[in-house]
This record gives structure tokens, C-alpha cells and sequence, in this order.
């Protein structure tokens, strides 16, 4: 820019020089001053823009660097917010599983709470009636079997009879007497089925989880959990349902069983919605898993599969 200028001065001092040549030889003189002149104006100029630019040109690499720097920073806080919503999700995993424990713990609570409300009921029941009534209920406990076999024949007469209040107050008379007995596992199992027969399923379930609860291992077990699957079907609760059901495929159930379980698996795993009422509910089910869950410890060489 600088040598396009000063030449453009040279050209126009000597087109004046001449054309004012015929009337003074001066005249070239005082313009070659002037041409000097702004020369070094136009240097001054120039280096000063000179200086700006590379004012300029420090500012630019001082805003790249720092923009990097904060590219830097973008990137680990990026990788630190990644980082902590992974946590996150492992820490909801683990509150959502505690819930589900807590909901089965819950729930079997509440179906050993209604067998006991039903049990107190009864008993209030019997002090409330009248005097004939009273009288009529010593009559029969006077009447109760004295023999352990009479007395567990009795109860299981009453109960084939339909006559499941009688009957389930000599299947407790019988747990009364002979705490401990071998028989305490099967006895407890037809107490809740007592209540089955009766639709209280909610009751039966209490006392069909007390089995599996205190008497792993036992025979029984798969009595328990293929009844506590048919409550909980009854109830529309198909997942806790299934649970049970699918634990008894890895029972040394007999094939009776399995093939029971089998055909009750096909269907509630079909029905949409006749029968379950759960379909909807993310988290139904864990009642049904905490049972299979103590029901598998007692009986370690048992492959169930459970579904989740």
C-alpha cells in the first residue's frame, strides 16, 4: 500500500513539474517537498496500522487459546454429567429394588394380618352369642376327639363336609396340643385351605406363606405354593400369581404338579386382561418373588425360573 502511494506521488509531482515547466523551474521543487511530506505521513500511517494489526493479531490467538481452554472444560464437565447420570441410573436400579422388596414384604404383611383379623372376628363371634349357642359350642368341644389320629380325622371329615369353621377349629386344636408335631406343616397348609374354600383368599394366603415361611423344605412346600399361585390368580394378581406357579417347576413336585403349573403358567401368560389386573403395574409381583425366594432356600438344588 505504501509503495502504491508514494508512486502515485511521483507521477502527479512530475505532471505538474511539467506543466509548470515554461513558467518557473521552482515550481518541481516546492512540490517534490510536499511529495516528501506525505510520504512520511503515509509511513507514520502505515505503522501504525502495522501495530494494530498485530495488537489485533496477539488478541485473536489470546481468544483461541482461551477458547480452547474452555473447549477443554465443556468436554470434562460433559464427561463428568455422563458420568454422574450412569450413577444416577444405578442408584434408581437400587431404590427401585427395594421397593419391590419392601411392596412384598408388604403385601405378605397384609394376607398374614387378614388370616389373623379373620381368626379374631371368629373368636369375638363366639363370646357375642347367646347363652344357647354358648352352650351349644361346650357341647362340641367337650365332643373334640381325644386321639391325635381321630382328632386330625375329624378335622379333615369337617372339612370335606363343607363345614370349614368346625373343621379349621379342630385343625388349631390339633396345633395346639401337639406343637412341634410332624404333621404341623400339612395341618397349617389346610387351615388356609379352609379359608380358600371359603373365597377368602386373602386370608388363605397368609397362612399358605406361613408354611413356606417356617417349614422350608418341608413336603409341603409345593402344596403352598401351587394353592398361593391359584389365590393370587383368584385376586387377579397374575405376575405374584406366576411367580409361585413357575417356582413349582423347579420342586421335586411330582409331575402332577408340574403339569398343573404348566397348564395354569399357559394361561395367565394369554389372558389380556380378563383375568389379570396387574398387566398395567410395573411393579406387581415382588410379593410373589420374596416368597419363591424363601421357598428356594430351603431346597438349594432347586432351578426356578422367575420372572421379572
Amino acid at each position: 500500500m505504501r509503495d502504491r502511494l508514494t508512486a502515485n506521488l511521483k507521477i502527479s509531482a512530475l505532471a505538474i513539474c511539467l506543466v509548470g515547466a515554461s513558467f518557473a523551474n521552482s515550481g518541481c521543487l516546492v512540490l517534490k517537498a510536499e511529495h516528501d511530506d506525505l510520504a512520511a505521513k503515509v509511513t507514520k500511517l502505515e505503522r501504525q496500522s502495522d501495530a494494530k494489526v498485530a495488537e489485533l493479531d496477539e488478541k485473536l490467538n489470546e481468544a483461541d487459546t482461551r477458547l480452547a481452554e474452555v473447549g477443554e472444560k465443556l468436554a470434562e464437565a460433559e464427561k463428568l454429567l455422563r458420568g454422574s447420570q450412569a450413577g444416577i441410573g444405578v442408584r434408581m436400579d437400587d431404590v427401585e429394588e427395594d421397593f419391590r422388596v419392601l411392596r412384598g414384604e408388604l403385601d405378605q404383611t397384609q394376607f398374614e394380618f387378614s388370616a389373623v383379623a379373620k381368626g379374631l372376628r371368629e373368636l369375638r363371634a363366639d363370646s357375642e352369642v347367646r347363652l344357647a349357642a354358648v352352650e351349644k359350642k361346650v357341647n362340641e368341644a367337650t365332643n373334640i376327639p381325644e386321639g391325635k389320629d381321630q382328632l386330625m380325622a375329624e378335622a379333615e371329615r369337617l372339612l370335606k363336609t363343607k363345614n370349614y369353621v368346625n373343621s379349621r377349629r379342630l385343625f388349631r386344636t390339633y396345633l395346639a396340643r401337639y406343637p412341634g408335631d410332624a404333621r404341623t406343616p400339612e395341618v397349617k397348609f389346610k387351615i388356609g385351605l379352609t379359608f380358600y374354600s371359603e373365597r377368602d383368599y386373602k386370608s388363605a394366603l397368609g397362612e399358605f406363606y406361613r408354611v413356606i415361611q417356617e417349614h422350608k423344605g418341608s413336603p409341603t412346600i409345593p402344596d403352598a405354593l401351587y394353592y398361593s399361585g391359584l389365590g393370587f390368580a383368584k385376586l387377579g394378581q397374575c405376575k405374584n400369581a406366576l411367580a409361585y406357579f413357575e417356582a413349582i417347576l423347579g420342586q421335586p413336585a411330582g409331575e402332577q404338579y408340574h403339569n398343573a403349573a404348566k397348564s395354569q403358567i399357559k394361561t395367565l401368560k394369554a389372558d389380556k386382561g380378563e383375568i389379570c389386573y396387574d398387566l398395567e403395574d410395573n411393579g406387581a409381583g415382588a410379593a410373589g418373588d420374596k416368597a419363591v425366594s424363601e421357598s428356594n432356600s430351603g431346597n438349594k438344588s432347586a432351578k426356578t425360573k422367575r420372572r421379572r
